[in-house]
């Protein structure tokens, strides 16, 4: 068995951070922490007690650090590396201002020190080596080597004297030195004839006892010397060195050659597209850089840069003295790369609203004069099926779309639209043509409206809408996508032909949406992350049983699998976090199986690799029927909720039986598909008429059933009831925002009128009638059926004049768990969220 032990302690650190600890590695039990201008020694050791008068050792350990003293010199700068050195034992420091201090155990200069007393250790000297800032300090193979802010390299024996420096390249900063884990290996020749020996390839080359690899032949006049008076051979290992700007780089060290093994992009990357068949992927900058990489090989192919494309050239005028020339280089960002599905054509969208068409595999610009159909970015680009359709949709919220002319083979555009009054956040072809031969185009916006194009009516630039609808109350798309049918269903009983996209929204939903008539005929509780999905795409694995299917997803910073169909079942998906800050583009490679993304203000390409099996693993641990779903109610299976939610099953049996009928009550698993409302309401979800539709078609056709059912069982009911309500318990929040857009300050507090609000209820929305409004406000209010009934019908006076908003969680609506009774909103508050424009504060 492995035991693993740990100590902790504490460390009073007066001013500053740690900026660096590590271990001493001739010494592991000893460790270093380092400030800008202290360092601690420490040690762990195993803890000795007493135990009757023997001293015993036990398996505790316990940590002991202390400060080491030393006199403040403001010639030296702030701490920046330190290294242990072997043979001596001393700890040298690099600072700021080009010095190395000197930590060692004893004055003088020694080899083989004891270390073990680590109290010992002091401050010798502080040394003044280079006139730059030191940024790494390393100790190999018996000498020093720092690396500083001018990309200079130098080498130091034990005693800081130099023996060596690097001649043959220049960085423009060193930040990091990596050495060969193993030792160089090797013999070193020295004809005397001054020329490579005819047996070169004929001398025994003898196998390093230490590493097994044959040693390395040298000849002597060809290996750099040090800098002493008898030149003698400067040997180190092969290192890897990292820079500021200019990427990481291989140095063989014999040579002195620099070989870049990662290249650095100083501007942040803004767009990929992968090509659907070679191994290319093609990146944008924020710069107007394009890079074209080849992702297998993991080698960059080309690169151009669109502002060196783009420069204008003016000549110098004839009377100009010094004869020079004007370069004005555009300033261009690369928002927006796709490729075709066909593979043929690339197009490249700008910030400055140009649209261009780049070579697929060359990335060669291919448009004499870019297309400058807006003057705003670029933010989206989707190619229809047989790759000659192209719509963009910029910032601007107007969707364009071009057309490719087989016989000139060139672009050309068609027209353009601006349907969304709010940002859109998604606009896609489907596989499917209208009847003028056409692919179905559509936009969705934040606006909530799903807009439908006819571009085969389209003329004199202008796009032709088909449809425009608004097809959510509440939550905002975030993203779509087509959705195809179940091939597998039963033809008699079940619809295959069913025109439907799948939408994920701000609310943490799904929604499956028939298009032609904007009903939504499935709403699926997805991904409960932080932050809903944003993106996804429908992915096919193949398998010896055939094809499974997966939804690809990404919300925010969180990239994810979920295995098909989709029913809210918790267990199905799973995910890692994709990025930091903020996921910008997202594509994946399905036939090599393979995700590439980008982030906010990283100029790094991410490449994925899905693990189809964790899924499957995950959905059998979650278990079959209900089991995977008691995790999303409160306290699960035993809990007060599932509990109440199987005992108002079996009461709206009785009602549905009649309350006061003599007849005996048959108890069974299925209820009528019409009392769903008054049973969601009973538990605490209450929709609005509109929800209440969408839930009953989605009960009764189960999305493709041909005929209605009438009954549902309880199963289905709990699924039902947990893909419908809140995905988190924000119900008041919506509530708070609502009243905070309708109410008005009064002393320093919000308040909303009595006859406001009554009108309120009769004008916006789902109005209700005011017979209506006053029976069920005096209910709220407490009134029984007598009190009513010696009321004035349409009297609101039982209501306060003023109405908080503590009044109406508290006594109107009867929340009491909430910590609102006491809340006061401020004018600077209330003036802020009632201009923040958001899903919740919009629609009641």
């Amino acid at each position: 068995m492995l035991y693993i032990f740990s100590a902790s302690l504490e460390v009073d650190i007066p001013k500053g951070s740690v900026i660096d600890m590590g271990f001493n590695p001739n010494n592991t039990q000893q460790f270093l922490l380092m400030t800008k201008h202290d360092i601690w020694i420490g040690i762990s050791a195993k803890i000795f007690v007493m135990e009757r008068g023997l001293l015993k050792e036990t398996n505790d350990y316990e940590l002991k650090i202390r400060m080491i003293d030393r006199k403040i010199c403001l010639e030296h700068g702030i701490l920046t590396c330190f290294t242990f050195v072997k043979d001596t034992g001393q700890v040298l420091v690099a600072t700021s201002r080009g010095s190395v201090l000197v930590y060692g155990y004893t004055i003088e200069y020694n080899t083989n020190v004891d270390m073990k007393n680590y109290e010992n250790l002091r401050f010798i000297k502080g040394l003044k080596v280079e006139p730059r800032r030191i940024n790494v300090i390393n100790c190999i193979d018996g000498v020093i080597v720092t690396g500083n802010s001018a990309g200079e390299i130098h080498f130091y024996d034990s005693q800081m004297k130099l023996l060596y420096w690097v001649h043959g390249f220049t960085v423009d900063s060193v930040k990091g030195i990596s050495f060969n884990i193993s030792p160089r290996s090797y013999i070193i020749l020295d004809p005397k004839c001054k020329k490579i020996c005819p047996c070169w390839e004929q001398v025994v080359v003898e196998e390093d006892p230490e590493t097994g690899v044959p040693r390395q032949k040298l000849l002597k006049k060809a290996l750099p010397t040090d800098a002493t008076t008898a030149e003698k051979p400067f040997l180190v290992r092969d290192f890897i060195v990292c820079t500021h700007n200019q990427g990481v780089g291989f140095v063989d060290f014999v040579t002195e050659k620099l070989v870049t093994i990662l290249d650095n992009k100083t501007s942040h990357a803004l767009s990929l597209s992968v090509h659907p068949e070679k191994t290319f992927l093609c990146v944008g900058y924020n710069d107007g850089t394009i890079e074209l990489v080849n992702y297998v090989q993991h080698k960059l192919f080309i690169r151009i840069n669109l502002r060196d494309h783009y420069k204008v050239v003016i000549p110098p005028k004839e009377d100009s003295i010094k004869g020079d020339m004007e370069v004005t280089r555009p300033q261009l960002s690369v928002t927006c790369l796709k490729y075709s599905p066909s593979g043929m054509h690339l197009a490249c969208g700008l910030d400055t609203g140009q649209l261009i068409f780049l070579h697929p595999t060359t990335i060669n610009v291919l448009t004499e004069q870019p297309f400058r159909d807006t003057l705003y970015a670029i933010i989206q680009i989707d190619y229809s099926p047989d790759s000659r359709t192209l719509a963009l949709a910029d910032k601007n919220r107007t969707v364009f779309v071009y057309k490719f002319d087989c016989d000139a083979h060139k672009w050309w555009f068609v027209g353009k639209h601006r349907a969304h009054y709010k940002d859109i956040t998604s606009i896609f072809f489907l596989p499917i043509k209208n009847a003028n031969g056409d692919y179905k185009l559509f936009s969705l916006g934040i606006d909530r409206i799903m807009v439908e194009y006819n571009i085969g009516e389209s003329c004199d630039e202008y796009l032709e809408v088909l449809s425009l609808d608004r097809f959510d109350q509440s939550a905002v798309p975030l993203c779509g996508m087509y959705w195809p049918n179940n091939p597998e269903l039963d033809l008699e009983t079940h619809r295959n032909d069913l025109p439907m996209i799948l939408i994920a929204n701000d609310e943490h939903k799904y929604k499956i949406v028939n298009y032609a008539t904007t009903m939504t005929l499935s709403t699926v509780l997805g991904p409960r992350y932080e932050n809903p999905v944003c993106r996804m795409q429908l992915i096919t694995k193949s398998q010896e049983e055939g094809e499974a299917q997966y939804l690809l997803f990404a919300t925010k910073n969180i990239i994810g699998l979920q295995k098909m169909p989709l029913d809210g079942n918790p267990w199905k998906h799973t995910a890692i976090l994709g990025h930091p800050v903020l996921i910008l583009e997202m594509c994946y490679r399905e036939d090599s199986g393979t995700l590439f993304t980008i982030g906010a203000k990283d100029n790094c390409m991410y490449q994925w690799a899905p693990n189809f099996r964790s899924v499957e693993t995950t959905t059998k641990m979650g278990g079959s029927d209900l089991d995977p779903y008691y995790c999303l109610i409160e306290n699960g299976r035993p809990g007060w909720l599932f509990n109440e939610i199987r005992d108002l099953f079996y009461y709206i049996q009785i009602l549905c039986q009649g309350t006061f009928s003599p007849s005996m009550r048959r108890v069974s698993d299925f209820i009528p598909i019409d009392s769903l409302p008054d049973l969601m309401r009973a538990l605490g979800y209450f929709p609005s008429e509109y929800e209440v539709e969408n839930l009953l078609v989605e009960a009764k056709y189960k999305v493709y059933q041909r005929s209605p059912s009438t009954e549902i069982d309880f199963d289905e009911f709990v699924k039902l009831y947990l893909n419908h309500r809140p995905a988190f318990c924000d119900n008041f929040r919506k509530i708070r925002n609502a009243f905070r857009h309708f109410a008005v300050m009064e002393n320093n507090k919000l308040t909303i009128n009595r006859e406001d609000f009554i009108e309120i209820l009769n004008s916006n929305g789902e109005r209700f009638p005011l017979e209506l409004s006053w029976y069920l406000l005096s209910i709220l209010n407490g009134h029984s059926f007598e009190d009513r009934a010696a009321m004035t019908e349409g009297d609101f006076s039982f209501l306060p004049q003023k109405i908080t908003l503590e009044e109406l969680a508290s006594n109107l609506m009867g929340i009491q768990d909430v910590d609102i009774l006491s809340e006061q909103y401020s004018v600077r508050d209330s003036q802020g969220s009632q201009q923040t424009v958001s899903s919740e504060s919009e629609e009641i």
